[in-house]
């Protein structure tokens, strides 16, 4: 055998070798985003200095945040949840510090604030709120709000 040989007609072009894929054009399908809800969301705040008693008072409000399907209750302390699902409810209360006679008193239970977040399931119709009590007669709050936020 000669190393000089051609190999000519031993294969086939790689043209001729494949077979060939036609893309034919097909129907024009609109795209349609996804349907997407309003989810709700409110909040209210406060910054007076309110005191506390010992039995259970609810947490006084002074201003209205944005509100889009929650309303606010006739107390203006509440917000009133428009429809169903699953919320994220977030209250946050800051102390102040009173002196009384030389004594400095923080007065949400031994810290300058609390913030408390729960997740729950709402019905339209629902009223959320915050109370708070204490035994001291000092006792007192400021900084305060109330966020709700529709997570579905």
């Amino acid at each position: 055998m000669s190393r000089n040989r051609t190999h000519q007609g031993c294969c086939q072009s790689e043209t001729n070798y494949f077979p060939k894929i036609t893309a034919l054009p097909g129907p024009i399908v609109p795209v349609v985003p996804p349907e997407r809800g309003v989810l709700g969301y409110g909040s209210l705040r406060g910054d007076t200095l309110d005191l506390l008693s010992p039995g259970s008072t609810p947490v006084t409000f002074h201003e209205v945040g944005p509100l889009s399907n929650i309303s606010v209750s006739p107390s203006g302390n509440e917000l009133i949840v428009q429809s169903n699902g699953v919320y994220q409810i977030t209250i946050s209360v800051n102390g102040q510090p009173i002196f009384l006679e030389g004594i400095a008193v923080f007065n949400v239970v031994n810290r300058g604030s609390s913030a408390y977040t729960v997740q729950a399931s709402l019905m339209a119709g629902d009223i959320v709120g915050a109370s708070a009590a204490s035994d001291s007669p000092i006792a007192s709050y400021a900084n305060r709000s109330l966020t709700i936020i529709q997570l579905s």
